[in-house]
């Protein structure tokens, strides 16, 4: 990950609760002690902008750096800047060199040494365009340089960006005193906007380790704000493990509100433990439960468990009358890469009783890679009678990847006795609208086909590709097709083509 924390968040679609969302979902996703306050990012698009703006020598010299920047020479590049600060100390982009000669040291690990730079670019150019940037960086190096003060002053900012930045910086250097000052933030009362709370507890969740658990399960009891009680929990359960499973099990049988419930469900993810699966067994097959609690159980159990969760999955569908609970298990079952799952999906889509189940196993059959679901729907196909199931499989077909499903929906197009069924199979060839040889497909069809409301359909397919060589047919149809019909629907058609040539086409029409 790479650019300031300043540009990630312009670069945030929103601000306020949505801005720091991101923000903490970053510092989750990122390994420790590799946050990265300042770099590559939007600092060089901001550098890059800059640089450009004249060709005299000194700004030549900083286009020389940001190049060596950009291919990550760092020694060579801290050389550059270096070298712009003494031939130019009274230049007005002294700034910009200290900056980035500072980002360069910091990415040789000399840490020291960058700090001297963005202390010196702080104290002589205080209203720098990189003073915000070069602050955040300077906390972001604090642990390293032991310079306690700076973590401090930045705790102490009113810009929230650069407080978030000192603590992720705090618990490098002493996450005993970065989860006393998240309790306090936390405490009712406290002055944090909820967005810098919820950043902060995501620190926490991620850094704080088994030293933050007696908090974030005291957030997870207590806090009235959902988002933070599930930011709690996640980290509770990535962090504890077993040891929180009786408490977050506590949380869930005392919890009223679903959506915690859920979020408790999915925590048990994170935990390997035969007491969490039983746990989701009991939920998952619980009658008296909420059918959402029920689903998010199953669900969870086969994320969790994978291959591990084909047998107690099968048993509950086998045993429930909820269809929806029944569907549940089937979805699980069909994100589940084995045979036995996939086995279990062709049983439902060949035979199953519940039309809907039916039709939502030959679905997730569609979803599936490999040429074993193609063949199991393609003997479904063969064998099946019912015309709605049969659309369902051409459906399929068209999900799957892969040549053969495609030339089996060309086949149904072109010689199925059933009229809905090569319509269905039309319409499915045109849902692969960027595929060249679809367009080439359907016009062959058109060319070879004798009924006219089957070519009226092939016309509606190849205005749904909207590529230039279906419009130049739709156009040859128009102007030359025999039956009025169908040249009025071309005409038509055309008529829905945002593309200069079917404007011009259509305005020659209309001359005298």
């Amino acid at each position: 990950m790479t650019g300031t924390l300043k540009g990630l968040t312009r670069r945030a679609a929103g601000t306020g609760a949505a801005l720091f969302v991101l923000v903490a979902a970053l510092f989750v996703a990122q390994p420790r002690g590799l946050f990265v306050a300042s770099g590559k990012g939007q600092d060089l698009k901001k550098f890059n902008q800059f640089v450009q703006t004249s060709n005299s020598p000194s700004l030549k010299m900083l286009r020389e750096g940001r190049d060596l920047i950009d291919g990550e020479r760092w020694a060579e590049a801290a050389g550059k800047f270096s070298e712009f600060v003494a031939a130019y100390p009274k230049d007005k982009d002294v700034d910009v060199a200290l900056y980035w000669l500072a980002y360069s040291l910091k990415q040789q690990a000399k840490f020291r040494d960058a700090s001297q730079h963005l202390g010196r670019l702080l104290k002589e150019f205080p209203g720098s365009n990189w003073a915000e940037e070069a602050t955040a960086m300077l906390a972001e190096i604090a642990p390293q340089t032991g310079d306690t003060r700076v973590i401090d002053n930045a705790m102490n900012a009113n810009d929230e960006e650069i407080k978030i930045v000192a603590l992720q910086s705090l618990f490098e250097s002493s996450p005993a005193r970065a989860i006393a000052y998240v309790t306090d933030i936390l405490k009712p009362g406290s002055k944090a906007s909820r967005s810098f709370k919820e950043a902060a507890l995501s620190l926490l969740a991620s850094h704080g380790e088994r030293q933050s658990l007696p908090l974030l399960l005291d957030i997870a009891r207590t806090q009235t704000d959902p988002e933070l009680r599930a930011v709690a929990i996640r980290g509770l359960a990535d962090h504890g493990g077993e040891s929180v499973f009786d408490e977050l099990v506590k949380l869930y049988d005392a919890e009223r509100d679903r959506e915690v419930k859920e979020r408790i469900l999915h925590s048990f993810e994170g935990i390997e433990s035969a007491r969490v699966d039983a746990k989701l067994l009991d939920i998952a097959r619980a009658a008296g439960e909420h059918t959402d609690l029920r689903k998010a159980a199953i669900r969870t159990l086969g994320n969790k468990n994978g291959a591990a969760a084909i047998e107690p999955l099968t048993q509950l569908y086998r045993a429930e009358t909820n269809r929806e609970i029944r569907e549940q298990a089937l979805n699980s079952l069909s994100d589940i890469e084995d045979p036995r799952a996939q086995s279990k999906l062709v049983e439902v889509a060949r035979g199953e009783a519940d039309a809907e189940l039916r039709r939502f196993a030959i679905h997730r059959l569609g979803d599936r890679e490999g040429a074993g679901a193609f063949d199991e729907l393609a003997k479904i196909y063969q064998s099946e009678r019912d015309v709605e199931v049969k659309k369902d499989i051409l459906r399929a077909f068209g999900h799957m990847e892969g040549q053969r499903a495609r030339e089996r929906v060309a086949e149904a197009a072109r010689a199925e006795s059933d009229p809905e069924l090569r319509k269905a199979a039309i319409h499915v060839l045109a849902d692969d609208e960027e595929n060249p040889q679809t367009v080439e497909t359907l016009i062959s069809m058109y060319d070879a086909e004798k009924d006219v409301e089957i070519k009226a359909d092939i016309l509606d397919a190849l205005a749904e590709t909207e590529q230039k060589r279906a419009l130049r047919k739709v156009m040859d149809v128009a102007r030359r097709e025999t039956n009025t019909e169908l040249r009025k629907k071309a005409v038509s058609l055309l008529g829905h083509w945002e593309d200069p040539e079917a404007a011009k086409f259509l305005e020659e029409l209309l001359k005298p």
